[in-house]
């Protein structure tokens, strides 16, 4: 999830393990991705401290060599990132972690953590990228071993230093408050209502989406309304601008 050093007594990790996946193949799984998505994948090597890349991986590069990032690992993001957002990324990497050690390792494949970074450029220029970061690959303990990252151009435009878990199957949300990730007061939005806000950012028709997910027009409106009632907004236009800024879509 960043800068952070994994404490030992939590992650403690066989060493015949450690090649227990295959760079080559995590680096064409990234390659396909970023084909498709311009460049926005990258994975997390939490034990090795590593950023692992492929030539498509833009995102996280910054105008940086390949090599320069596999050689520094986490210590490249000291690069990108002010000390100032370093030490708050910090923060938000330990409690994430205190956070995941928690929960059940059956439910920890349902955890996303979101975030916003600014990152400056090799020429300079900054721009504030939206970072999702889910489980990918977990240790026989347990443990997420390698995290897949989305970086996206964030809808902000200025940091205001907020941080997000998200149980995507249960639908709830951690706010970062007080150096900690607590319950949202605030209802969040299921699996299934994200699949159909984002189905109605495409502009589909109501026949369209509930033929896509294989639900009746009637259930499809019941999921709507909720959607409305959690955002607290009364059509869909207002729904789908709301999920931008949240990074949901």
């Amino acid at each position: 999830m960043g800068i952070v050093t994994i404490a030992g007594k939590k992650w403690d990790v066989p060493k015949k393990q450690l090649n227990i996946f295959n760079k080559e193949e995590i680096e064409n799984i990234l390659f396909a991705f970023n084909q498709s998505c311009g460049g926005n994948y990258y994975m997390l090597d939490y034990y090795q401290r590593r950023i692992i890349v492929d030539d498509l991986s833009s995102a996280i590069l910054c105008g940086y060599s390949r090599k320069e990032i596999e050689k520094e690992g986490f210590d490249f993001l000291k690069r990108i990132l002010n000390s100032e957002e370093q030490c708050w990324l910090d923060k938000v990497n330990t409690a994430g972690w205190n956070f995941f050690f928690l929960q059940d390792e059956s439910k920890r494949k349902n955890f996303v953590i979101s975030y916003d970074l600014t990152v400056k450029t090799i020429n300079g220029s900054k721009h504030i990228l939206h970072h999702k970061i889910t489980p990918f690959k977990f240790c026989n303990r347990g443990n997420m071993w390698l995290g897949l990252c989305h970086a996206t151009i964030s809808p902000q435009k200025e940091m205001k230093n907020q941080a997000y878990i998200t149980n995507v199957v249960e639908g709830r949300r951690y706010n970062f408050v007080d150096d900690n990730f607590t319950l949202s007061k605030m209802e969040y939005l299921s699996y299934k209502e994200r699949q159909i806000l984002s189905l109605m950012a495409q502009d589909l028709t109501t026949a369209e989406i509930s033929k896509n997910l294989e639900i009746s027009a009637p259930t499809l409106d019941r999921f709507k309304r909720k959607i409305f009632d959690k955002f607290g907004v009364d059509k869909a236009t207002s729904a789908i601008h709301k999920a931008h800024m949240e990074g949901l879509i």
